[in-house]
């Protein structure tokens, strides 16, 4: 065999060799795992929520206790872990509001705390930690909390609504803060 055909053959063993070898790291990549299922929420509730500040927030008064009080409505369970929660009351809720000082109806500002569900029908109760922190680019408020007892006890939430300050917040300072209509999921 001529040096000219080993050469040719040898090309094309190798052109053939990097094709499999393509075909095979291809295959390897497109065969990657299935995306993960999404998480299903143990419960899901429509929320309003009334914030007190006391005293009121200022441009040099930066922190106040808070009070707050809460109702949950028109519950699911879309895992059907909890049916038995169609509403509830948060009670005994107390929390320390930070703000960044300034304005403090720009509302920036952190709230710290924990509260106590008071579920219906029946008598079941759920404590929890929670943090509230504001997003003055869209109005929103996110509430995030820890169940530390009670049904849900162990799941963690996500609570997002509009975010609606005192009236008279520039001139008395930040005295109260209500989201009128929220989603809260528990996972």
């Amino acid at each position: 065999m001529s040096t000219h055909r080993r050469t040719t053959a040898r090309t094309r063993l190798r052109a053939w060799a990097a094709l499999a070898a393509s075909a095979l790291a291809l295959g390897a990549v497109t065969a990657t795992a299935p995306p993960a299922a999404a998480v299903v929420p143990d419960l899901t509730c429509d929320v309003n929520v009334q914030l007190t500040f006391a005293p009121a927030l200022t441009a040099t008064r930066t922190t106040a206790s808070v009070t707050a009080v809460a109702d949950l409505v028109n519950c699911l369970s879309p895992n059907g872990s909890h049916p038995e929660l169609a509403g509830g009351a948060v009670t005994t809720a107390t929390a320390t509001a930070t703000s960044l000082g300034g304005v403090p109806c720009n509302l920036l500002l952190t709230i710290t705390g924990s509260a106590t569900i008071q579920w219906s029908p029946g008598d079941e109760e759920t404590t929890f930690d929670f943090t509230v922190r504001t997003n003055v680019l869209d109005g929103t408020v996110q509430l995030t909390t820890w169940q530390t007892s009670g049904p849900l006890a162990g799941t963690t939430s996500q609570t997002v609504g509009v975010a609606n300050p005192n009236l008279d917040c520039l001139l008395n300072g930040l005295s109260g803060l209500a989201v009128p209509l929220g989603q809260t999921t528990f996972l």
